[in-house]
């Protein structure tokens, strides 16, 4: 039954900033309210699209607190293991489970194949709090892909509720799935989603819901009924993330501007929205709104 709980969509949080790079407050809690405008079954607070690694502690907690103080009955989720030491990111979970997080996301840290080690770090901080464990593995950090044996292991001794699946293969997805099926695989590769959700996948954690959610709740939808129409909702968010994956989180953030949300397409991580790729985001966004598709 818990682990029921963690099915459906995560519209995952992008961070705003001003031009001074500093976080835009004002901005971040107009933006966590139109995405919760959306109704989207959980909220992923720090992430990967938060640019989670370009931000303290203090901010890190502060986005999961502003985000919790208007998310009401939607669930909000944080990754709590963000600190380059063990003794800190043991001080980091135990702060993030005091902001009223629903379940805490733990990264793999770059230890997908060294199955041991691995077993001895999770369950270590997971022995640590009474909430919910979500692992994720983590782009960047590899190798990050964790073994469906493994996976079993950690779903099997209650240490773990579902994973942010990234293995970006169908194999890799229907492993999981396979070995653990009581626990929520969420998909994180567009290109693979509709194929995971029919096979059983629990939810979908993708960067696309920072800027899409309206069209991948759709397309959780048609999955339910079995409609056809989920073929067509697929083509068309393989095609935005390809648009938006170009010069992300920048692009992502110039989609949400064009809804009338202020947000400026700045980041910490370095990458700048290029005219092309404003161009082609716009071009997109236009054109949906001339289609009448849900944005």
């Amino acid at each position: 039954m818990q682990a029921d709980s963690f099915k459906g969509i995560y519209a995952l949080l992008l961070t705003p900033f001003q031009e001074d790079g500093l976080i835009d407050w004002p901005g971040y809690e107009r933006y966590v309210d139109w995405q919760l405008s959306h109704r989207p079954h959980h909220l992923f607070a720090v992430c990967g699209s938060s640019e989670m690694r370009m931000l303290d502690l203090q901010e890190r907690l502060k986005l999961a607190e502003r985000a919790i103080a208007r998310a009401g009955d939607t669930p909000v989720v944080a990754t709590a293991n963000v600190e380059s030491s063990l003794d800190a990111q043991k001080e980091e979970l135990r702060r993030m489970e005091q902001t009223g997080v629903s379940a805490l996301v733990l990264t793999t840290q770059g230890l997908g194949d060294e199955d041991e080690r691995l077993i001895e770090y999770v369950e270590t901080m997971a022995a640590l709090t009474s909430l919910p464990i979500i692992l994720y593995e983590l782009p960047g950090a590899g190798p990050r892909c964790i073994r469906p044996s493994v996976y079993k292991h950690f779903v099997d001794a209650g240490t773990i509720v579902g994973v942010k699946d990234t293995t970006c293969t169908i194999e890799g997805i229907t492993g999981k799935i396979k070995e653990a099926p009581s626990s929520q695989v969420l998909q994180a590769n567009i290109p693979f989603v509709l194929d995971a959700l029919r096979a059983g996948a629990g939810g979908v954690m993708s960067t696309l819901s920072t800027a899409c959610t309206p069209l991948l709740l759709k397309l959780w939808e048609e999955v339910i009924r079995n409609d056809g129409a989920a073929d067509d909702t697929h083509g068309l968010l393989v095609g935005l993330n390809s648009v938006l994956g170009s010069c992300f989180p920048s692009t992502a953030k110039y989609w949400v501007s064009l809804t009338g949300i202020p947000i400026r397409p700045l980041t910490r991580q370095g990458n700048t929205l290029e005219p092309a790729h404003a161009r082609a985001v716009r071009a997109w966004y236009d054109w949906a709104v001339r289609q009448g598709i849900i944005l």
